[in-house]
């Protein structure tokens, strides 16, 4: 009998809970496995379950890098995501994720930064231009892959920890290119 992943997140105030686009501990009863970082997982679950491949025509390296390139587009804005995600965190999780992304993202953070908002903007253009060189839907064209998991991820998190008028802000940039991916939210 095949047993479900496991796929543990930080304790919020959200209604359902969840936000965290990099659950902590992922780990599969099936095999015993215990792995922490997110792209490693999806490596792991690749060549564990290789019949839906989430990493095609060997694509690994390049989704590697542009696992890399994305957060790089992004990270210059962390501080009012990760000041609003500490806000809506258990006191003992806001306290685990305080010090462990602080690490790359020096305090202080504020949840009122024009200039993240602004350098948030930008990374997104960055990247709608990089869909906009493919033939289809995904980076890959007409192939989903780890790479548009990693986005939609992030956008999941927007979503679940700004305020409304917040994402809205974000899902109105490029066209709407960044809202449909994601579901209404919670009343």
């Amino acid at each position: 009998m095949t047993l479900p992943l496991v796929l543990y997140d930080i304790l919020s105030e959200l209604p359902g809970n969840n936000w965290s686009p990099n659950p902590a501990k992922p780990s599969d009863p099936n095999t015993g496995a215990l792995i922490t970082d997110c792209l490693e997982i999806a490596s792991y679950l690749e060549k564990t379950y290789p019949e839906k491949p989430i990493f095609p025509n060997n694509s690994e390296p390049l989704i590697r890098a542009f696992d890399s390139a994305h957060f790089s587009l992004i990270r210059p804005a962390m501080k009012f995501l990760f000041a609003r995600s500490t806000e809506l965190s258990s006191p003992a999780s806001a306290k685990f994720f305080i010090g462990v992304r602080s690490i790359h993202v020096p305090l202080p953070w504020d949840a009122k930064h024009d200039e993240d908002w602004d350098l948030l903007e930008k990374g997104y253009n960055t990247a709608c231009e990089w869909y906009q060189k493919t033939d289809g839907k995904w980076i890959m064209g007409d192939t989903l892959s780890y790479a548009d998991i990693v986005v939609a991820c992030s956008l999941l998190w927007y979503k679940r920890v700004l305020k409304e008028d917040e994402w809205v802000r974000i899902s109105s940039w490029n066209g709407g290119k960044w809202a449909p991916s994601q579901p209404k939210p919670p009343s």
